[in-house]
Formats: structure tokens, C-alpha cells, sequence
């Protein structure tokens, strides 16, 4: 039983980053068709940027299950956490860094793939 939970959660949590990568997609894709590729570039960076992160902290988070294994869980989680502020931070600061990136563009993207992931649970309801 607590096995299938933790799959509908990992299922989800797995959906919820495509989700998001779809959103970094649709956003390039506006900046594409409003400003020029290397908007959409940096706004697709952006997004992924947020959505990377995200799904390392889904295969940490959810790679042990049930009370017998709580210790692993919790340290799983910990490692999940740190590792995506982390990811999160050096990805942003290769991004920023590059040459032909409008940075308007990336934050936009970012923040906006970032947002997604606290509607998640609207459309991922167990």
C-alpha cells in the first residue's frame, strides 16, 4: 500500500517537471514570436534553469518510501533539497554569465517555471 502511494507521488512529482518544462517551452515559444530567438533562447534557459533543479529534487525525494525506512527518507529529502538550491544556483550564474543572453528574457522564464510547480498540486491531486 504505502509502496503504490509512493509511486502516484513520484508519478506526479515526474509530471509536475514535464509540466514545467512545457511551460519554459511556451514561454520561449512567445518570446520567439514576440522578439527574436535570442529571447526565446534565453527564456527556454530560464525555464530550465527552474525545472532541472526540480526533478533531482523528485528522484532524491522520492527514491525511498514507507515508516521501516524513515531515516532514508528524511536523508533523501535533505540531499534532494541541498542538491537543488544548489544545481539551481550554479545554473544560474552559467547562464548569466554567457554572452548573447537577454536577461529580461531569462528571469521572466524562471520565474515564471518556478511559479508553476505551486499550481502543481491543483492538477495533480491524489
Amino acid at each position: 500500500m504505502a509502496e503504490n502511494i509512493a509511486n502516484q507521488a513520484r508519478k506526479s512529482a515526474y509530471l509536475a517537471v514535464l509540466g514545467q518544462v512545457i511551460v519554459a517551452g511556451c514561454i520561449a515559444l512567445a518570446f520567439f514570436l514576440l522578439t527574436d530567438s535570442a529571447g526565446a533562447k534565453s527564456a527556454f534557459k530560464g525555464g530550465l534553469a527552474a525545472a532541472v533543479p526540480n526533478f533531482v529534487f523528485a528522484f532524491f525525494a522520492f527514491r525511498y518510501s514507507g515508516a521501516e525506512q524513515a531515516r532514508r527518507v528524511a536523508a533523501a529529502l535533505m540531499r534532494g533539497h541541498s542538491l537543488k538550491v544548489l544545481l539551481t544556483v550554479i545554473l544560474c550564474a552559467l547562464v548569466l554569465q554567457q554572452e548573447h543572453l537577454v536577461p529580461e528574457a531569462f528571469i521572466t522564464g524562471f520565474l515564471i517555471t518556478l511559479l508553476t510547480q505551486w499550481t502543481a498540486p491543483f492538477f495533480f491531486k491524489h
